[in-house]
């Protein structure tokens, strides 16, 4: 069994003693901060394979990073090979996400170094899954499209959301300020008076199938990034393990550097009960509403579902919480209107400055954030590897 108390890259041993070793040095994520974070994709796409050699790439063709690099999915493969039962890590979902998910991901290969996993069981890092998001600063995909609304089931037809029809014209309004912006103000107003908080969150943000130009675009067929993630399964036969564990690292909701674990399950399956048993009450549901996301369409959960089925698998996010809703409403504004009024150029001065405000909403440049994340996270780290280690000896059905 493998023990998180130190963040140091020693062989990771007892931890019974740890109060008595020096503070902070021993039990302080902050030594490990600077290794970590990354100020750039491309300078953490470089730490991430220094850390994990013999790491494989799925590049992204014809695309690449301000600098001029290459994109690429990176997936780096910890412990034996046939192992029975794996810990999926997922970074960059939504692009510059990522630098948490990132940071998390270096930190436990530096805390894991020379330490033995529990028998049976294997870590699969997977760096990056939205590298064009991650690289530009985007939450969306180089198609446009919200990834962790990407997962539905195309063949059986587009989720309606008739909230955002009835305000698609006003979510992204042709100006930021000056009439049109508060014409747009006053009709999402008037909705959420009429209709209530929630209806307009859903409206929002649930996700939405018609508009390509709007936020929180599902798509209209599966992306490179979603593909991708299927053939990333395949190359590493997760479909034949006998459990498998996802942990998908998201920023921007809950209380300030928080890690909630938001299970995606509906609240009467087999793969949310199993969830429950690994981590107690400190796992969130929004199906019943307990999370502080609401329920959303074709989620990456639907994804792990489709292909191991439940009571095989657990898919929770760690959301880890930044500013508030306000704040997160106004930069992802900004983000969206200078691609659909703005002319899209990221380059520019104000698409700097946008880029700029991505990074700081959903990755703070504060120590004090940085180190609650890498501590909740070597906790999480602990949890499962505790929990699927029971399962393969057997302990839980």
């Amino acid at each position: 069994m493998v023990s998180i108390c130190a963040p140091t890259s020693r062989k990771i041993d007892d931890c019974s003693n740890a109060a008595e070793r020096s503070w902070p040095n021993e039990i302080s994520p902050l030594s490990s901060i600077s290794q970590s974070f990354s100020k750039t994709y491309a300078e953490a796409r470089r730490k991430f394979l220094q850390a994990i050699p013999g790491s494989r790439a799925y590049p992204l063709a014809d695309l690449f990073t301000p600098e001029g690099e290459r994109l690429s999915i990176d997936v780096g493969w910890l412990g034996d090979p046939q192992g029975k039962s794996v810990l999926v890590i997922i970074s960059g979902t939504h692009g510059p996400e990522g630098y948490c998910g990132s940071a998390i991901q270096l930190d436990w290969l530096h805390s894991l170094q020379g330490a033995e996993l529990p028998k049976g069981v294997s870590i699969l890092f997977v760096h990056g899954l939205n590298p064009y998001g991650f690289a530009w600063d985007r939450r969306v995909t180089q198609e446009g499209c919200d990834l962790n609304r990407n997962f539905i089931d195309f063949g059986l037809g587009l989720p309606a959301n008739p909230g955002f029809e009835e305000l698609r014209e006003h979510l992204v309004p042709p100006a930021l300020e000056g009439p049109l912006f508060d014409a747009a103000k006053a009709a999402i107003q008037s909705f959420k008076v009429m209709h209530g908080e929630l209806a307009f969150q859903i409206a929002r943000k649930a996700g939405q199938f018609s508009d390509p130009t709007g936020m929180f675009f599902g798509g209209s067929e599966p992306s490179w990034s979603a593909r991708t993630l299927e053939a990333i399964a395949s190359d590493f036969a997760l479909k034949d393990r006998q459990f498998i564990a996802v942990l998908d690292v998201h920023t921007g909701l809950g209380p300030y550097g928080y890690g909630e674990l938001q299970s995606e399950h509906k609240a009467t399956s087999t793969s949310h009960q199993i969830a429950v048993e690994m981590f107690g009450p400190s796992v969130t549901s929004a199906d019943l509403g307990t999370s502080t996301s609401i329920s959303i369409e074709g989620t990456l959960q639907l994804y792990w579902e489709r292909l191991l089925g439940d009571g095989k698998y657990l898919y929770l996010c760690l959301e880890y919480g930044t500013f508030d809703t306000e704040a997160a409403q106004r930069v992802l504004l900004h983000d969206q209107w200078l691609h659909v009024h703005g002319g899209g150029d990221r380059s520019s001065e104000f698409g700097t400055n946008i880029r700029h405000q991505m990074r700081q909403h959903f990755c703070p440049t504060d120590p004090i954030w940085a180190e609650a994340v890498l501590f909740r996270a070597r906790q999480v780290l602990r949890q499962t590897l505790s929990g699927l280690s029971e399962r393969v000896l057997g302990n839980k059905p």
